[in-house]
């Protein structure tokens, strides 16, 4: 394919869990009150965070992420036999092997896609929804699925602090929500659609966290599910590294793109709080402005870790609010050291 070529994201998907894990009662099966002696609501207030999902047990990331890349093919109008690639983007996956994306891949009946998985914590899917337009534009594929399924709530069941510092370390945990999120990516049929800047930025890892692996006997009591320990970072160290990342890195696509902040229609950001959250829409302003075009979504679902930005695309869409020929703006802030921003074009 010629290198000028345009890719857009022609679907987005959402699969959302029915049942509700309000904050109030994560606060009880911590055992916040009683334990700790914070008064109750402590951990609504901190967060922002009032409710979020909570898949059945025995429910695989694999068929949350099916089920989100179903309805965003029926979106896209494309059917699962034509697509070329897969890539599963979650933090949590079925297990090592096969590949999630494989199981998700012959979920979709997708048989002549090839599959495999990117991993980079909450930003698993920003950098997969690059890889899919970088193997678009090189003539490697035509339509690609990003897909991501994040079982991770029965953390927040399975959490009990002992300490202020580690409640303090928990305190994503207590707040994931689940879901399943995932975009179609196919060459714009519009040049004026599509993604258009996209910049990445990542701070070296603290000294022995590349080594560090979740011991054998941290599992969940009540269902044997895996607790994942690189979701229990310090909130305030980790955020403050991201958003120092994540400054310049807007700039750089703002800039590049040749955009104004107030021409921006709409901006996603991945949110593990609504504090958090207002901390990036603080540097918005301070950025010039737009900080009241982000659209929210953590108060009411969590911490979805990498389906926070599908599911504010769709909800977004279903609103009326991304329509085609938004200006869009991609923000991805990571505990873990990485920040990324993306333009595009819907």
């Amino acid at each position: 394919m010629s290198p000028e070529i345009v890719v857009r994201i022609a679907g987005v998907g959402v699969e959302l869990p029915v049942d509700v894990l309000t904050t109030a009662e994560a606060e009880e099966r911590a055992d916040l009150v009683g334990h700790l002696g914070l008064p109750p609501g402590w951990l609504e207030r901190t967060t922002g965070v009032r409710q979020r999902r909570r898949a059945a047990p025995g429910v695989r990331p694999s068929e949350l992420a099916a089920a989100a890349a179903r309805k965003a093919l029926e979106r896209a109008h494309v059917d699962a036999r034509s697509v070329d690639t897969l890539l599963f983007a979650g933090i949590t996956r079925d297990g090592p092997a096969p590949s999630t994306a494989q199981i998700v891949a012959a979920a979709l009946g997708a048989v002549e896609a090839r599959a495999f998985d990117v991993a980079n914590a909450t930003n698993g899917l920003i950098d997969a929804i690059d890889v899919g337009d970088s193997l678009i534009r090189s003539g490697k594929a035509e339509r690609v699925i990003v897909a991501t399924g994040e079982r991770v709530a029965h953390d927040a069941g399975c959490r009990r602090p002992e300490t202020m510092e580690e409640l303090h370390e928990s305190l994503p945990a207590l707040v994931l929500g689940d879901g399943g999120g995932a975009v179609v990516l196919v060459p714009s049929d519009d040049p004026r659609r599509g993604l258009r800047a996209r910049e990445f930025r990542v701070a070296a890892a603290p000294p022995g966290e590349a080594q560090r692996r979740p011991p054998a006997e941290d599992a969940c009591t009540a269902c044997g599910s895996p607790l994942y320990p690189h979701l229990r970072s310090t909130v305030d160290d980790g955020f403050a590294s991201a958003f120092a990342l994540l400054r310049p890195a807007m700039q750089a696509v703002m800039q590049r793109t040749g955009w104004r902040y107030d021409e921006l229609d709409v901006i996603f950001c991945h949110q593990p709080t609504k504090r958090i959250v207002e901390q990036a829409t603080a540097l918005l302003a301070d950025a010039g402005g737009a900080a009241d075009r982000v659209w929210g979504i953590a108060e009411r679902f969590g911490n979805t870790t990498t389906t926070s930005l599908p599911l504010a695309m769709a909800e977004a869409e279903a609103a009326g609010t991304l329509v085609p020929g938004a200006r869009v703006l991609l923000l991805a802030p990571s505990a873990r050291g990485s920040a990324a921003a993306v333009t595009l074009v819907w």
